[in-house]
């Protein structure tokens, strides 16, 4: 029988360690791909996804169940991710607005550490980091993560309206990119067509990685 993720964390709470490892196991490769696109280096990307199960193994005793562990994870997740730009950007403190600051503003000549195979995965990995983070986060969770507008506004606690605008803006900004990008419209048609197709490419290319790293 599968244990859901507040009965895991309990028995994790109680001192059963193998009960801590199925919950890091279970979310491991969510949060892998939700760095791997926005960092500058597979470095940082392993060091963060590092920090966020740290970080919920430090306050595992104070998590009160108010909200799916899913979204507790990705909250840690999302506030590293930002403190990363912050640091990087040179700006830890002033304010930074994540919708017009890009990933690839950091360090414009760092390269994803996505290594997809097919010439549309590449432009879709590369284009996505040349949109802002806020409507970078939501289509990477749309399309990685097959997750719906509801979906996201609950994992990211942020209204379904504000998920919605953002992935239709994002999408708009995606293919503009993706415009500069490509060498012919038809590439652009064909990347953003199927973008499922490209998502199931780029998450074996993720699985692959992830099992080697681990």
């Amino acid at each position: 029988m599968t244990l859901a993720d507040w009965q895991l964390l309990d028995a994790w709470r109680r001192g059963d360690r193998p009960a801590g490892g199925a919950l890091v196991d279970r979310h491991f490769a969510a949060i892998s791909r939700f760095f791997r696109n926005k960092v500058t280096s597979e470095h940082d990307a392993a060091d963060l996804v590092s920090q966020t199960f740290l970080a919920c193994t430090e306050a595992k005793d104070s998590f009160r169940g108010e909200t799916s562990f899913r979204r507790y994870l990705f909250a840690i997740a999302l506030n590293l991710l930002r403190g990363y730009i912050r640091k990087k950007h040179k700006r830890s403190a002033e304010a930074i607005d994540f919708g017009i600051v890009c990933v690839s503003d950091l360090d414009p000549s760092s390269m994803s550490s996505i290594v997809a195979r097919r010439r549309e995965s590449q432009l879709l990995v590369r284009a996505l980091r040349e949109i802002p983070v806020d409507f970078q986060v939501v289509l990477e969770l749309s399309i990685f993560e097959d997750l719906s507008g509801r979906q996201i506004s609950e994992l990211l606690g942020i209204p379904e309206g504000t998920v919605r605008g953002r992935l239709r803006l994002g999408k708009e900004r995606l293919r503009a990119r993706l415009a500069l990008l490509a060498r012919t419209p038809a590439e652009v048609d064909s990347t953003l067509t199927d973008l499922e197709g490209w998502a199931r490419d780029i998450r074996a290319s993720l699985g692959r990685a992830d099992a080697l790293a681990r």
